[in-house]
């Protein structure tokens, strides 16, 4: 008895897979796979934006995977690169590198090694309430700003044009702007993936969609030429799986790396149970915020100890696994398993894919995270919470998933202090 709480406790992951249903092994199949389609070029872009080769990438997305698996109290949470950490990273680790690759790589090591402390730490302190006042309305409002941000932030993908605003609205005017500027191979083959994505659930439902695509569109690319013809593609990836190793660092450096891997291990958590929470609320089940603070922790750790960087939770890829009805941590399992078979064999044919491709998986994926109906009940219900989940759908598309939900969460506490005060007529 005291094993088995012991377990579940610290390893709910386990305990789950543990007591796995082999009705449930097709579709981690399907998801897992699915999840690696999204993950590895996805990964691969995120390490560029972080600084990094694309192997390291997919480095970052291998480990934390099978940690998430065992440790984290989510069936659904993938773990990976996302741009919050990148953007944190790059902006901790530059000044302090010097120019220096070696250097950068050890530091942002050292950098995911604290924040994946720190987590630890924040776990035994139980201060995975801090993610408690996010509420229904909140949740769906989140899930819809992400789907909307992740739609646009494919766009320039998708029409073969080079973007150079942020943010949604001025995203849009600049595409409509040079709409006339459309790479017209590059929007072909967009096109094909969107068909081959309606297509494939119909005419190969053995097969993941995003597979489906992913290997149409790569052949499409290798034999006509088309990277030839201005459609971009990942090019070439260095293939191995990742070594051990511990980044050493100038005890000098410590206390600016301290700090920031404290803020890198908020931003990230903060990330991680947006994501958890919402799936979760979807799709009616429990996560353990003070277990998923653990598990995040570990990841990092686990990351950092494999050339890696920091991670946290990965929306589009968390969306992919729930849309293709990934049902348990086995998702993940299979995930890292087919990422790995994929550095040892696969990065020769994976130079081929494109970018338009990815681009329209992840609009795929963002489309299926668009949650009208629950809107449309919490509206019948109260306005003032759909109002609410409407702020936080416009402040994660308006200035990042972090900083829209702490504004919608603030007016979601005024407008249930109102309702309590005793001078509300």
């Amino acid at each position: 008895m005291r094993a088995t709480f012991t377990l579940a406790r610290w390893a709910p992951g386990l305990k789950a897979l543990l007591a796995y249903k082999r009705a449930d092994a097709l579709p981690d199949l399907k998801a897992g796979l699915a999840v690696a389609a999204v993950s590895v070029p996805v990964a691969v872009a995120y390490a560029e934006l972080a600084g990094f080769g694309p192997e390291v990438g997919l480095y970052s997305c291998l480990l934390p995977l099978i940690a998430y698996a065992v440790f984290g109290s989510s069936r659904q949470l993938i773990l990976g690169p996302d741009a919050a950490t990148c953007a944190v990273i790059a902006a901790s680790v530059t000044p302090l590198a010097g120019g220096d690759a070696a250097t950068y790589a050890t530091l942002s090591g050292a950098l995911a090694l604290m924040a994946g402390l720190i987590c630890i730490a924040a776990s035994f302190l139980r201060l995975g309430a801090l993610a408690d006042f996010l509420s229904k309305p909140i949740l769906v409002g989140f899930l819809n700003g992400i789907a909307v941000t992740i739609v646009l932030g494919q766009l320039g993908k998708v029409f073969g044009v080079d973007l150079a605003a942020s943010g949604a609205v001025a995203t849009v005017i600049e595409l409509v702007s040079r709409i006339t500027e459309t790479h017209l191979p590059t929007f072909l083959i967009a096109l094909g993936a969107f068909a081959v994505f309606l297509l494939s659930e119909r005419l190969l439902p053995a097969v993941p969609a995003a597979i489906s695509a992913m290997a149409a569109t790569a052949l499409a690319v290798a034999v006509l030429s088309l990277d030839a013809h201005g459609v971009k593609i990942l090019g070439a990836v260095p293939a191995g799986l990742p070594g051990f190793a511990f980044p050493s660092v100038d005890p000098a450096l410590f206390p600016p790396l301290v700090a920031d891997a404290a803020g890198l291990a908020l931003v990230s958590f903060s990330s991680l149970m947006l994501t958890s929470r919402s799936f979760a609320s979807k799709n009616r089940y429990e996560v353990d915020a003070d277990q998923d603070f653990a598990a995040l922790g570990i990841a990092n750790i686990t990351s950092a100890l494999s050339h890696g960087f920091a991670i946290s939770g990965a929306d589009s890829r968390t969306a992919m696994g729930d849309a293709t009805g990934g049902p348990s941590h086995g998702t993940g399992l299979v995930a890292a398993a087919a990422i790995a078979f994929v550095l040892l064999f696969l990065t020769a044919p994976m130079a081929y894919v494109p970018a338009a491709e990815l681009g329209a998986v992840l609009v795929f994926a963002g489309l299926s995270l668009v949650d009208l109906r629950t809107l449309a009940f919490i509206w019948r219900a109260d306005q003032a919470e759909a109002g609410i989940s409407l702020l936080a759908t416009a402040g994660v598309i308006g200035f990042g998933a972090v900083q829209g939900i702490l504004i919608a969460g603030i007016r979601s506490e005024e407008h249930t202090s109102e309702l309590q005060s005793p001078y509300v007529i």
